[in-house]
């Protein structure tokens, strides 16, 4: 498809195929975090207390999985830096593309800011909190009520933002190394954790738990949790509407899948890579969590589990851990052996910090995009000559993960915009994607015959693509639904919608429509350029 200079911001991106297949799973596992499954032993059960957590990530994969297979094929179909921008855009409509992906981009920078307090709260302050009972050293203890405050929660964040930046403009090839590798790193420290804690067994973590409490303190705690709280006693059922709708939690943590969409003009053999590290990576997520996920559950004991994740959500002081208790912290119950218990500890903080990198590397990508077609100034659509990547957009991106970072850390509402707004939000923008997908074969048929012929695959005369793209509107209509009814969306749900996510949508609106008169100012058409496919 001819190419003109005048329609785009010029003839080529000038980004380059650095990016391999398992540079791509990285990323996409990267912004999932294997690790974060130390915090799973405390959002399900204190979120849904009646569902089976065991079986969460499960669902969570079989409710991804067609949206993953959607978001794969057309980064196939279309293989150009923006990803759902560029699809949505060409098989819809210009305006709806931008505020969709727009929406996505701000909605994952909204989780940056969410996360990024768990650094300092729930990274180092667990570990000095532990390294003092270890090594029976007070300065240890009152560094970890230290960390927990304000001023140091936020610049600690906000320097593994800026530095996150840093390796993402500095090189697009050092990122890819650092995600790739990473993966593997928290692979083996999760096998590291999952043999401490299976050669210890449940009877120490409680023989230590009560050493360091008291006596009867392990009781004590799932005494207080099914009083306080109404834990439940055991592993919940699996067949319950309440698992069900956990399944809607589950999700949050595949939402790095489809990151790899979005810089699919810079991945080498990019049809593999993109059926390896959203479908692949998605399946490499639900095996690994999961069995770290047993270990620890059974490890810790599944009442005192359900039990001491209520009593911290409620803030109760019979909970005697005194900060999350995340199975990296409560490590020290299965082990006395301080590099371990730091290396789980730290595990965690790498797992943030590196997604850090994965979510900036993306996300600039889009801002890219937007400039590339002249929606955004052109200067966020330059490209270093040094370092081949296109710093200006990632500044931009890096500002705006340090404006949320402010609202998380003074605002503690955090954990709701967390789920309730990035999970729905993100499962909404979805919703048009998964319309795009649909529509592809019919509305831009001459798009749809030029594409690769895997991308055209047809199951009984029907494109597997628009196949997909029901399954992933159903799905993602389901989710949105479910977070309306469980606590972490129920009676907070609403103003989360209206204060929330609704304006998401309604500012990409806004900005699009001011740029679009802008330009129109300039004699260019920005829906007439939503007509080509950018250049590679």
């Amino acid at each position: 498809m001819a190419k003109s200079p005048a329609t785009f911001v010029r003839e080529a991106t000038g980004l380059t195929k650095q990016i391999s297949g398992l540079e791509a799973l990285g990323m996409a596992l990267s912004g999932m975090g294997i690790l974060y499954v130390f915090n799973a032993t405390v959002f399900t059960p204190a979120f849904y207390p009646d569902a089976n957590p065991l079986v969460g990530p499960l669902i969570g994969l079989l409710l991804i999985l067609p949206v993953a297979g959607m978001y794969a094929l057309l980064s196939i179909a279309m293989p150009r830096t923006g990803g759902d921008y560029v699809w949505t855009s060409r098989i819809l409509n210009s305006g709806l593309g931008f505020t969709v992906n727009f929406a996505l981009t701000l909605l994952a920078l909204a989780v940056i800011g969410s996360v990024s307090p768990w650094l300092s709260q729930w990274s180092f302050s667990p570990m000095f909190y532990d390294l003092g009972i270890l090594l029976n050293n007070p300065s240890y203890t009152s560094l970890s009520t230290y960390l927990n405050g304000s001023t140091p929660t936020f610049w600690i964040a906000a320097v593994s933002i800026i530095a996150s930046g840093a390796i993402v403009a500095g090189s697009t090839k050092l990122a890819g190394e650092i995600v790739k590798y990473w993966t593997v790193v928290a692979v083996i420290i999760g096998v590291i954790f999952m043999a401490v804690v299976l050669s210890a067994g449940n009877s120490t973590f409680i023989a230590n738990f009560d050493a360091q409490y008291g006596s009867g303190a392990y009781q004590a705690v799932i005494a207080a949790g099914q009083s306080q709280y109404q834990s439940y006693p055991g592993v919940p059922p699996v067949f319950t509407e309440t698992t069900l709708a956990a399944g809607a939690l589950g999700l949050l943590g595949y939402l790095g899948f489809y990151y790899p969409a979005y810089f699919a003009g810079e991945v080498k053999q990019n049809r593999r890579s993109q059926i390896l590290s959203q479908v692949g990576g998605s399946i490499i997520f639900m095996v690994v969590v999961t069995v770290i996920f047993a270990v620890a559950y059974f490890g810790e004991g599944p009442a005192f589990v359900n039990a001491i994740a209520g009593l911290w959500l409620i803030g109760s002081s019979a909970n005697p851990y005194p900060t999350i208790p995340l199975s990296s912290g409560l490590s020290l119950f299965w082990t006395n052996n301080a590099a371990l218990v730091s290396l789980f500890n730290l595990a965690f903080a790498g797992t943030i910090i590196v997604m850090f990198i994965s979510e900036l590397f993306v996300l600039s990508r889009n801002i890219f995009a937007w400039s590339f077609d002249r929606v955004l100034p052109s200067a966020f659509a330059s490209v270093n000559s040094r370092t081949r990547t296109p710093v200006n957009a990632i500044i931009l991106m890096v500002v705006a993960s340090l404006v949320y970072l402010y609202i998380s850390v003074f605002n503690t509402s955090y954990l709701s915009v967390l789920f309730s707004y990035g999970t729905a939000g993100t499962f909404l923008a979805f919703v048009f994607v998964a319309v795009a997908a649909i529509v592809y074969p019919y509305r831009r048929k001459q798009m749809f015959d030029s594409a690769d012929e895997l991308a055209k695959k047809k199951f009984g005369g029907v494109p597997f693509i628009s196949i997909l793209g029901v399954l992933s509107l159903i799905i993602s209509v389901y989710v949105v639904y479910a977070l309306v009814s469980p606590a972490i969306g129920g009676p907070t749900f609403g103003s989360v919608l209206a204060y929330g996510i609704v304006p998401t949508f309604l500012l990409g609106i806004v900005v699009y429509a001011v740029a679009y008169a802008a330009r129109r100012s300039q004699s260019i058409d920005l829906s007439m350029i939503a007509k080509e496919i950018p250049p590679e």
